[in-house]
């Protein structure tokens, strides 16, 4: 018991790390020292979203050291992301290809890129067991600001995710969360009802196409 209240301290401490470094990044956007300390909180947690949206904010942000001084940054993050988002940031590395504003590789944490319209792309971003680390994730986090009755907090987490879900055509998240909240009286208002439309018109369009 101790040794998982511990983990899960450590978890929420790098979370709590990991959007206080979004924040002086927002403002400070080729400070490479938030950075560097983004991802290092990042590393800490169980997903991969998170780490994809900060190395691809540290190479847009930080453009002009990706080809020369990144190694180290590269060798911590090996293994932690898909291999194609690692082949990928690697071309960048090699003056291959760089992450533009509109970018495949943004997530729902990402402060300086946003997602590209590339939803068939997107849909290798996200794996099963990081759509259900998400869901988890949101759910607690949801929870806890309604207990703590901060509605402003509630709004921001409710509407990244659902740039989340859109942007990665993530169903299974969006179905978790939805079935979590909803056993605990959620209030579903509006821009619930039109992520999930728009989910569902994805999916049918995606069959369709299929046939």
């Amino acid at each position: 018991m101790n040794d998982l209240s511990t983990t899960a301290m450590q978890e929420a401490t790098a979370r709590h790390d990991f959007r206080f470094y979004s924040r002086k990044i927002f403002s400070a956007p080729n400070n490479r020292y938030y950075h560097e300390q983004r991802i290092n909180a990042a590393l800490l947690l169980k997903e991969k979203e998170p780490l994809q949206g900060a190395v691809a904010d540290f190479f847009y942000g930080c453009w002009y050291d990706i080809p020369y001084d990144v190694e180290d940054v590269f060798i911590r993050i090996q293994n932690h992301l898909h291999p194609q988002i690692e082949r990928a940031f690697r071309n960048c590395i090699n003056k291959i290809d760089y992450i533009r504003h509109s970018s495949e590789f943004a997530t729902r944490w990402s402060v300086l890129i946003t997602p590209s319209l590339n939803v068939d792309t997107h849909r290798l971003r996200i794996s099963s067991d990081d759509a259900k680390e998400i869901a988890k994730n949101i759910t607690t986090e949801l929870m806890s600001a309604r207990d703590n009755e901060d509605w402003s907090t509630i709004e921001q987490i409710e509407n990244e995710f659902f740039a989340h879900c859109l942007a990665c055509n993530d169903r299974l998240a969006f179905s978790i969360v939805w079935f979590r909240l909803g056993k605990s009286d959620w209030q579903f208002d509006q821009r619930w009802q039109s992520c999930q439309e728009h989910l569902e018109q994805t999916q049918v369009a995606s069959v369709a196409t299929d046939a």
